[in-house]
C-alpha cells in the first residue's frame, strides 16, 4: 500500500489546477454540497496535513471517512484519488486517531468471527446445503467459488449465492467451496484504513488459495472480485479472479442456456466495484438483455451513480446513506422499469432499504429465467 506522503506530488498537482472536475459525479458532494467532502477538498487537506498547516480535527476525521470511495472521482481525473482518500484513512490511523465507533464493531468481528457480521464461521456453509457442492482439499480442484462474508451469512442474500452455484454446474465447472473455512477478502480492512491488518490477511490468504491448488477463483461479490484480483497483482501470484457474471454470460451467447425473455421492464445497477473500479460492464447488460425488457438509467456504466452503502458510510453514517440510494431508486423509477437488478449483496440490501420499486439480484433472474429448470 501507498503512504500518503508517496501521494504529496498528485496532491500538489491537484492544488495547483483545481479544476473541480471531480465534484461533478461525487455523490457524497452531489447531496450535501460540502466542498471538503469533494474530492478537490479532500486532497487540499490532505496536502496541509502533510505540510503542517493543518491539525487532525473531527472536520478532518469526517472528510476522511464521509466517502464511499466509489471512484467516480477517478473517472474525471488523471490523478489517484480513491487511492489518495484510502491512504489518509491509514494516515490518520497510524498517527493516533481511534477507528470510528461504527467500524470499530466491524473490525471486532472480523478479529473474532473471520466475518463483519457477527456470524460464527459455521454460518458460511448454511447456504449450500443440499447442493452437493464439494469442499476444496489439496490437489482436488483448481477452480474456487468464492461466496463472500455478506452473501454467505445473510439470510435474504443466500439465494444469489444457491443461483451462482446452480449456474456453474450448469457451465460444466468442476469447483469446489471453502465453507467454514473460507476467510474473509480483506475488503473492510482496506477501505476503513487498516492496511496493516489487512496486508497480513492479504498474505495468508493467498497462500491458503495456493496450499489448496487453487488456480481461478471465482467470486459472487464485487467487492471481493476487485480486492481479490488487486492483491493477487500485488503479490505476483498466478491465480485469475474472476465475477460469476464473466464466467456465465457465456453460457447464454453460446446458446448452451436457453432462457425465456421477460416482457418485463427492467433496468441495471452497476455496482462500483464491478463497474467502475473492475471494469465489468457488458457480461451484465448480455444478461439483462436475454432475460428482459431491458432499460438504461442515465447515469450508468462509468457513470452509474453510488448505491452509498461503500467503505463504512452505510454503518457510520447511515442518514447520508439512505439518501444516495434514494436518488438512485428515484433514477430507477425514472426509466419506467418495474424491478431493479444488480449483482452486489451492498447494494441489493442498500437499495432495497428505499420502497418504490422491486429490487433483485442478476443471478436469480438469470437462473429463473432458464427454460431447464432449477
Amino acid at each position: 500500500m501507498s503512504g500518503l506522503d508517496e501521494f504529496e506530488d498528485e496532491l500538489e498537482t491537484c492544488f495547483g489546477t483545481s479544476c473541480g472536475l471531480c465534484e461533478r459525479g461525487c455523490p457524497v458532494y452531489q447531496t450535501l454540497y460540502t466542498r471538503t467532502l469533494s474530492m478537490k477538498g479532500r486532497n487540499r487537506t490532505m496536502l496541509g496535513l502533510l505540510k503542517g498547516k493543518f491539525d487532525i480535527t473531527p472536520s478532518v476525521i469526517e472528510a476522511a471517512f464521509e466517502c464511499t470511495l466509489c471512484g467516480n472521482c477517478d473517472r474525471w481525473c488523471a490523478l489517484k484519488n480513491t487511492d489518495h482518500t484510502m491512504a489518509l484513512r491509514e494516515h490518520l490511523l497510524k498517527h493516533g486517531v481511534e477507528p470510528m465507533k461504527e467500524h470499530s464493531s466491524l473490525l471486532a468481528s472480523l478479529k473474532n468471527y473471520g466475518n463483519p457480521w457477527f456470524q460464527p464461521r459455521s454460518a458460511r456453509s448454511k447456504w449450500m446445503r443440499g447442493l452437493d457442492i464439494p469442499r476444496a482439499s489439496p490437489g482436488k480442484q483448481e477452480v474456487l467459488f468464492f461466496a463472500g462474508c455478506t452473501s454467505a451469512v445473510m439470510k435474504p442474500l443466500v439465494p444469489s449465492l444457491v443461483a451462482s452455484a446452480k449456474l456453474l454446474k450448469r457451465a460444466g465447472v468442476d469447483f469446489a467451496v471453502m465453507a467454514q473455512d473460507e476467510p474473509c477478502c480483506g475488503s473492510t480492512l482496506l477501505r476503513v484504513g487498516q492496511t496493516d491488518e489487512f496486508e497480513k490477511l492479504e498474505k495468508d490468504n493467498f497462500d491458503k488459495f495456493k496450499a489448496l491448488g487453487i488456480k481461478k477463483i471465482v467470486t459472487s461479490c464485487p467487492g471481493c472480485y476487485t480486492t481479490l484480483r488487486r492483491s493477487a497483482e500485488r503479490l505476483g501470484e498466478d491465480i485469475e479472479v474472476v465475477h460469476i457474471t464473466q464466467e456465465v454470460a457465456d453460457l447464454i451467447r453460446s446458446g448452451d442456456l436457453k432462457v425465456q425473455r421477460s416482457s418485463e421492464k427492467m433496468t441495471y445497477h452497476d455496482p462500483c466495484h464491478l463497474g467502475r473500479l473492475g471494469g465489468i460492464f457488458d457480461e451484465p447488460r448480455d444478461i439483462m438483455k436475454a432475460v428482459s425488457e431491458f432499460v438504461e438509467m442515465g447515469n450508468n456504466c462509468y457513470e452509474s451513480r453510488c448505491c452509498g452503502a461503500g467503505a463504512g458510510l452505510q454503518s457510520a453514517f447511515p442518514k447520508l446513506s439512505r439518501e444516495l440510494a434514494t436518488r438512485r431508486i428515484e433514477e430507477a423509477k425514472g426509466t419506467g422499469a418495474t424491478t431493479l437488478v444488480t449483482c452486489c449483496p451492498f447494494c441489493e440490501t442498500q437499495l432495497r432499504t428505499v420502497p418504490g420499486i422491486n429490487v433483485t439480484d442478476l443471478m436469480e433472474l438469470l437462473l429463473e429465467a432458464s427454460s431447464n429448470g432449477g
